[in-house]
């Protein structure tokens, strides 16, 4: 059961439809909203201008943090809900890990995809850091993805410690008795892994849930297997893809691209990561 959610922005006008998704997430699950808008607005230290100009660098942050604070709120008019706004304000270094700390004080962390901020490498070091390192799961929704409630989803499974993981929080995202496909790409079965049967074993366990679940093994037929898992979520229709994110290491991912890292550039539908 979700109560406490979480959604990251960086301004209040490309980010319009997130924050509405945001919002008629939040008021299906009957839940508390807060959106914690991340302003990188101060200048770099190393071209800094002499002290006797700080007042006007001070007086330039404080113009923009009213006006992007000012923007977020406009967005907000005529929610169903009430949304709670805070703000941060500091240099990118910083923000990129204080979604870190949002994301354990909530049940959900919820952050666009690239259409709605402003600074893409704000949006991606935060996803990243709260995937990694917050304890919580991470919610992805696009611009073009209407979410409310979960009665479908599809669970990108690998045996791995990650993917078991966002098993267990889609347990407390999707809808009581919903549909989850639990789906293996090119699994190869071993005792220590998927065992002799993949995917049955945690189908088993969500079943037990009182959920409705089905396994499918599938081959990527030489695409990444992020598409692969999209596109079975495509074509069956489902409300949101859950998968273990970061399951491999950071070196590996950036060398050889990963599944974690490909949903993070090109999301498409609402994706679950969980770490």
């Amino acid at each position: 059961m979700l109560k406490d959610l979480i959604a990251i922005v960086d301004n209040g006008d490309t980010a319009r439809s997130f924050i509405k998704n945001a919002i008629a997430f939040a008021a299906a699950q009957d839940a508390h909203l807060a959106i914690s808008l991340m302003m990188d607005i101060f200048e770099n230290a190393a071209v800094l201008p002499p002290f006797d100009y700080y007042p006007v660098i001070l007086d330039r942050i404080d113009d923009e943090e009213k006006r992007r604070s000012g923007a977020v709120r406009a967005a907000l008019e005529g929610a169903p809900i009430a949304v709670e706004l805070r703000s941060v304000s500091d240099s990118l270094g910083y923000l990129g890990g204080a979604s870190r700390v949002e994301g354990r004080y909530a049940d959900l962390l919820l952050i666009g995809g690239a259409s709605a901020f402003e600074n893409q490498k704000l949006r991606r070091r935060s996803l990243q850091a709260a995937i990694t390192a917050s304890g919580g799961p991470v919610l992805v929704l696009p611009d073009t993805a209407k979410l409310e409630r979960v009665r479908h989803a599809v669970l990108g499974w690998d045996a791995s410690s990650e993917a078991r993981r966002a098993a267990r929080d889609l347990i407390d995202v999707a809808e009581p008795a919903a549909t989850i496909d639990v789906v293996c790409v090119d699994p190869e079965p071993s005792h220590e892994g998927h065992g002799p049967a993949p995917g049955c074993d945690i189908a088993r366990h969500l079943a037990r849930h009182g959920f409705k679940v089905d396994v499918h093994v599938i081959s990527s037929s030489g695409k990444r297997v992020s598409a692969a898992l999209e596109t079975f979520a495509h074509d069956t229709g489902a409300d949101l893809l859950a998968i273990g994110a970061f399951a491999h290491s950071r070196v590996r991912d950036i060398l050889l691209g990963g599944v974690t890292r490909d949903l993070i550039d090109e999301v498409t539908l609402p994706v679950l990561m969980s770490r």
